[in-house]
């Protein structure tokens, strides 16, 4: 039986596709004839008479987060209370022989065969069809769909009356915003019921229908327009439009109501729009984003999410008390659980009215020294020791780097030798300059892409090894759930919001697992993880501490335009961002002094981290020592040119060390005007300078001297 219906139906579809002339008579006709066919196996539509429900997003705890169509109190309407020309509209954009045929298009079926048979979608259904799509075959991408559509729509057809079927579509079509149904749609887009809307408002609510979210009269009014009077001229031309009727409807301007929020009934609204763009993701909802979103918002889901409303009320706390005014920067925090990714919090703003751009997850800012991590990882992969010692003197020029001298934070002078160790510890720019020399742009930015980055964040035009991004950006979120896998020993993983889902009947039909990979020896981030937690020990970072093992790194950009904190404890990884969403204003005079990123970024983190542990056991973070690596390359020397940030005059300087350890099983590496022996147990070391001074020492590690450096980009980047 399946087999005949398959092969008079395409049989049909075939002689409407090649023969234009008889294409609609014969449309309407094969309808119903297929319609007689079909009938026998359409399936059981009991549940069709209950109009869906809203979704719920709750919290981890079980508390509620958002109705997702709560703000538009779906209010159904019946059909005999609205003018004609509203639905009418709708008939005219979507289906102007709905009254006529017996709800499928032959037509339309072949070509969403053909497309669907091609990878891809097709629209143009009928009303019915569309009906038992958004209600029955939506979470489906096979080829068969169509069909399964088609038995659906017989059944409806067969069961209910064409204004029981038209009134269910006028209540449950989407029509963007969030708006589904046409009493949700006026109020969203006009101020008014549904039975007020002119003709002229009615046409550009239905012209939307097709593609609710492009065709926006908010961003795109010449595309809604023309659409809009697309949809006047075919009511004229069906007779439901008199001539003055439609001149003066085409003539009326497109006045639209201001745009509508829900923060004020939706907790943590930033991560509820995060959850949106994350289930528009999920198969388990549809087979597309458009079917995705409709499930998502009418579908009577319950979602569980990974927020935890302590940490989120922390959050909203510590911004309030530290940058709560209206002329405040912004501030966007992340917080991350290492090893899971699931979100415990995010915070784009305090006004969603007025930053609903989720600057916590959407936004691309600049990095700053908070780069630096990642240029540590970089030399360690490649097998550079971090004891080895740089020349932290600021207003040095690096020829490998820039013409320009690079100078540290506010001219800070790292005095003299520094190992990169101390020198991520003060955030010294010089040598992060030098080191990022030693291992190339490229392998910078694959370690950062490695950790969760985007590849778009910069690029490779930049000055990545102090921050300076030629791309998008980064986040909070990315640089939160970066650092977290220093947190986890080297296991990054992707951040998600959404733990589970459960259909209107409580089963699970969704259950996210923790997707993860090992992209660092456990000893590398170890390694790291020392001058790390010197930041905010002794560092540029002391603000961060929370009374119990915090490691983490500042960020401050040129002129103080974004400041950050991003910190971790083995249990969670926080991204604090400050600065101004729009526009590249520097932070001066914020409260009477500087925003950088170990003042207010580190107060708001130790805040929030402070809270998000109470309860939580103190657990030390994982350390290694560079002995656990096989560290035997060191950084060659090169000319360097030395320039005092008060002066013009110049100095080329060489440095042509030798350094000897003796010890069992020592090996000695021969660079460019040094040599170096190195062993990985306890020696003494004896150093010989060019002024013949000869220093002793005993250290119980491979030893390695001075390097400066080759390799470049651009940028002075501050640094704490």
């Amino acid at each position: 039986m399946f087999g005949r219906i398959v092969a008079v139906a395409f049989a049909v579809l075939l002689v409407i596709a090649i023969v234009p002339p008889f294409r609609n008579a014969a449309a309407l006709g094969a309808s119903k004839v297929i319609l007689f066919v079909a009938s026998p196996l359409a399936p059981d539509i009991d549940d069709f008479d209950d109009l869906p429900t809203t979704t719920k997003v709750l919290a981890s705890d079980g508390s509620t987060l958002a109705e997702l169509d709560k703000a538009q109190r779906r209010v159904p309407v019946k059909i005999d209370d609205l003018p004609d020309h509203v639905t009418r509209a709708v008939l005219a954009a979507e289906d102007q022989d709905f009254y006529e045929h017996s709800g499928i298009d032959p037509s339309a079926v072949f070509r969403a065969f053909v497309r669907t048979a091609q990878g891809q979608t097709q629209g143009g259904s009928t009303i019915t069809q569309q009906l038992a799509k958004i209600n029955y075959t939506a979470r489906e991408r096979t080829l068969l769909r169509k069909l399964k559509e088609l038995l659906f729509a017989t059944q409806l057809e067969k069961k209910y009356s064409k204004d029981t079927l038209l009134q269910r579509y006028l209540n449950q079509v989407y029509f963007g915003e969030g708006a589904y149904g046409i009493e949700a749609a006026a109020q969203t887009f006009f101020a008014v019921s549904a039975k007020d809307l002119t003709p002229a408002q009615a046409a550009l609510l239905a012209g939307k229908i097709r593609a609710p979210e492009v065709i926006d009269p908010r961003k795109r009014e010449k595309e809604s327009l023309d659409r809009r009077n697309q949809v006047l001229d075919n009511m004229k031309q069906e007779g439901w439009l008199e001539d003055d009727e439609h001149e003066q409807a085409r003539d009326e301007d497109i006045a639209l109501a201001p745009k509508r929020t829900n923060a004020e009934e939706t907790k943590a609204p930033h991560f509820v729009e995060f959850v949106k763009r994350e289930a528009a993701t999920i198969d388990a909802l549809g087979g597309s984003a458009e079917s995705r979103t409709n499930q998502l918002f009418t579908g009577g889901y319950t979602i569980e999410t990974t927020l935890d409303p302590k940490i989120f009320d922390a959050t909203v706390t510590a911004v309030t008390a530290q940058l709560g005014l209206p002329e405040d920067p912004v501030t966007a925090v992340a917080t991350v659980q290492p090893g899971d990714g699931a979100i415990r919090s995010l915070f784009g703003g305090l006004d969603f009215a007025k930053t609903q751009f989720d600057m916590s997850s959407l936004a691309g800012r600049q990095a700053g020294s908070a780069f630096k991590p990642f240029v540590y990882l970089t030399a360690l992969k490649e097998g550079i020791d971090p004891r080895t010692t740089f020349d932290g003197t600021s207003g040095r020029v690096i020829p490998c780097y820039r013409k320009d001298p690079v100078r540290n934070y506010d001219g800070e002078d790292a005095g003299g030798r520094i190992t990169v160790d101390e020198a991520m510890v003060k955030s010294v720019n010089v040598v992060f300059a030098e080191l990022g020399c030693q291992v190339g742009t490229k392998d910078v930015l694959d370690t950062s892409h490695d950790i969760g980055i985007p590849e778009d964040a910069d690029t490779g035009r930049g000055a990545v090894f102090l921050g300076g991004l030629n791309g998008k950006g980064v986040n909070a979120l990315e640089m939160a759930s970066a650092y977290a896998t220093f947190a986890a020993k080297g296991v990054y993983a992707e951040p998600y919001a959404i733990a589970r889902i459960k259909n209107a009947a409580g089963k699970v039909v969704y259950e996210r697992k923790p997707d993860t990979s090992d992209v660092f020896k456990p000893e590398e981030v170890g390694v790291l993880n020392n001058p790390l937690l010197g930041v905010v020990d002794r560092g540029t970072g002391v603000g961060a501490k929370i009374g119990r093992p915090v490691a983490g790194k500042t960020g401050t950009t040129q002129s103080n335009v974004d400041a950050w904190f991003i910190g971790y404890t083995p249990q969670l990884a926080t991204g604090v961002w400050v600065g101004f969403p729009d526009k590249n204003q520097p932070m001066s005079r914020v409260h009477g002094r500087s925003v950088t990123g170990g003042r207010f970024p580190a107060t708001i983190f130790a805040d929030v981290m402070r809270a998000a542990h109470e309860g939580l056991p103190v657990e030390p973070i994982f350390t290694a020592s560079p002995d656990s690596l096989d560290l035997k390359k060191v950084a060659p020397s090169t000319s360097v040119t030395s320039s005092s940030s008060t002066s013009s005059s110049s100095t080329s300087s060489s440095v042509p060390d030798t350094t000897t350890t003796s010890a069992p099983g020592a090996t000695t590496t021969t660079l460019p005007g040094r040599t170096t022996t190195t062993t990985a147990a306890p020696a003494t070391t004896t150093t010989t300078r060019p002024r013949g001074n000869t220093t002793t020492t005993s250290a119980p590690a491979s030893t390695t001297t001075t390097v400066q450096s080759s390799s470049a980009t651009t940028t002075t980047a501050p640094s704490p």
